[in-house]
């Protein structure tokens, strides 16, 4: 059977997945659910020792595992993690080895075996090589899970959104749709709140809007973040989306 979950991918690096993920993560938690998480590929990494082995392990795979209480060995929740904060296929290179998806598809497989619902978020967005041929939507078509797209409120958001729901649908994927991001603080220029103001009705022409999100900058600075990380999720996007998330079979756009 394939497993239930979520893989949250973005328009763009800086977007805010991982924000979006641990707050999934966290409600999916506090609603009861059993909810695994992954990073599956991952750059800048930290040296970590775990079971008497040191592995590099990203701050995004961190807190995920903080937001699921996860104690999942950093094998499998983040198995792929290289020491410079480039894009994968660069980094790999760069220590002259490879991004090797089986083993990311591998650990996916055994965290699917112990729990009932899988956050997996990715790297950058969707088209970032992970290898020559393989790039993250392809990662995403053999874990086979439906897409939750994080996307920015401001300008270029329309294009880049566009850009990535083209791709999943050109990938075969299916998609839940899209969730806006605010990262920073209001802009000071009326024109530039302007724009955030007006896209999201035109972003939801294209894909639905579950939520956008207000700009938190207290998410992860004090723990526990678990509370304000389910609150800020179930606060403001779609309750009911919400609750079928972990309960219905999920339908592409």
């Amino acid at each position: 059977m394939r497993p239930r979950g979520l893989f949250i991918t973005g328009t763009d690096t800086g977007v805010g997945k991982t924000a979006v993920a641990c707050a999934l993560t966290a409600w999916c938690r506090r609603a009861g659910v059993d909810v695994g998480v992954m990073k599956p590929v991952a750059t800048g990494g930290r040296r970590l020792s775990q079971g008497g082995r040191a592995r590099w392990v990203s701050d995004d795979a961190r807190r995920l595992a903080h937001a699921a209480g996860s104690e999942d060995p950093w094998a499998l929740v983040n198995p792929i993690c290289f020491e410079e904060p480039l894009a994968p296929w660069t980094a790999a290179m760069r220590q002259r080895t490879r991004v090797r998806l089986e083993a990311a598809i591998g650990a996916f497989r055994r965290l699917a075996d112990r729990h009932e619902y899988l956050i997996v978020e990715g790297i950058g967005g969707l088209l970032v090589p992970l290898t020559a041929r393989a790039s993250v939507a392809e990662l995403a078509a053999r874990l086979g899970l439906p897409l939750l797209l994080v996307t920015r409120p401001g300008l270029g958001t329309l294009n880049h959104t566009r850009l990535s729901l083209e791709q999943i649908r050109r990938s075969g994927l299916a998609c839940q749709g899209i969730v806006i991001n605010h990262t920073r603080p209001a802009p000071r220029r009326p024109a530039e709140r302007l724009a955030e103001r007006t896209n999201r009705s035109l972003l939801g022409r294209f894909a639905p809007v579950r939520g956008e999100l207000p700009f938190r900058p207290d998410l992860f600075r004090r723990a526990p973040a678990g509370g304000r990380l389910a609150d800020w999720i179930a606060t403001h996007v779609d309750g009911r989306w919400l609750r079928r998330l972990a309960v219905d079979t999920p339908m592409g756009l």
